[in-house]
């Protein structure tokens, strides 16, 4: 059976998983409405550290950002997605590789940028970086953790957003600068091969655009970075048990975050 037609299926055996967990919230007295959220790295459930792949948020501070956005009740946007996203694309990669990943109910682990931990985890993901301001010893931990060999997936973000991440990634890499990416980079068939021209994953009907950064600006040498520009792929993964988007879209999303995932881990 081919990759994809496996993906597919397991796609949609996440509805019949998503069903059960539902049930166990009820049971658990974790009923919808904000039940999940946190609001800070220490209000979120953790797993220890086991060798295991575990999937990774970065948590920033966005009280003072825009208003306040995010909070008196609403959900902090770096949380946007979480924790089904994580969960669904770590049975995603127990169901079609040998990668063994945590699959707790809080889907990963949530750390500050300035945490020592972020070192032990290979991939972070940030939600919204259109709101995210690190501050300089997050900044600087970030350069490090990129740097010595980590990756960062940016996702769900849009138009003006882009200026806010750009600024922000300036204080992280000043040599470095983002790179639109062709469709041609190894991390496009670390485990599927994507054709770029024929997804139709976007944000709002705004074409998505790809964009990463490379080890000294080369896109021939390691990624170390990965953006998903008017995209928003853990929205299409959060949402693929319930039948809200179509199956096509979602299995898209999901072959986009196995390659990130597994070109991570072996670059």
């Amino acid at each position: 059976m081919k990759r994809a037609v496996v993906l597919a299926a397991v796609g949609l055996g996440l509805i019949a998983s998503a069903a059960d967990v539902e049930a166990q919230r009820r049971r658990g007295g974790r009923g919808g409405g904000g039940s999940d959220w946190c609001y800070s790295p220490e209000e979120c459930p953790r797993t220890p550290y086991d060798g295991r792949f575990t999937f990774v948020r970065v948590y920033f501070d966005t009280r003072g950002s825009l208003g306040g956005y995010g909070f008196g009740g609403g959900e902090p946007p770096w949380h946007h997605d979480r924790p089904d996203a994580e969960r669904n694309l770590s049975s995603i990669l127990r169901e079609i590789s040998f990668l063994d990943t945590y699959d707790g109910f809080q889907g990963g682990n949530v750390f500050a940028l300035d945490d020592p931990e972020i070192f032990r985890y290979p991939v972070l993901w940030i939600a919204e970086p259109g709101f995210w301001a690190p501050t300089d010893e997050q900044a600087e931990a970030f350069r490090a953790y990129l740097l010595k060999g980590g990756f960062a997936i940016f996702d769900d973000f849009s138009d003006g957003h882009w200026y806010n991440f750009e600024l922000q990634m300036r204080r992280v890499l000043p040599e470095h600068r983002p790179i639109r990416l062709t469709g041609e980079e190894p991390i496009f068939r670390a485990f599927f091969d994507i054709d770029l021209a024929t997804l139709a994953l976007n944000e709002d009907q705004r074409g998505a655009e790809y964009w990463g950064f490379f080890e000294d600006n080369d896109p021939t040498k390691r990624q170390i970075a990965m953006i998903n520009y008017n995209n928003d792929i853990g929205e299409f993964m959060e949402y693929s048990a319930t039948g809200y988007f179509p199956v096509d879209l979602t299995n898209d999303a999901y072959k986009l975050g196995v390659n990130y995932i597994m070109y991570a881990l072996t670059h």
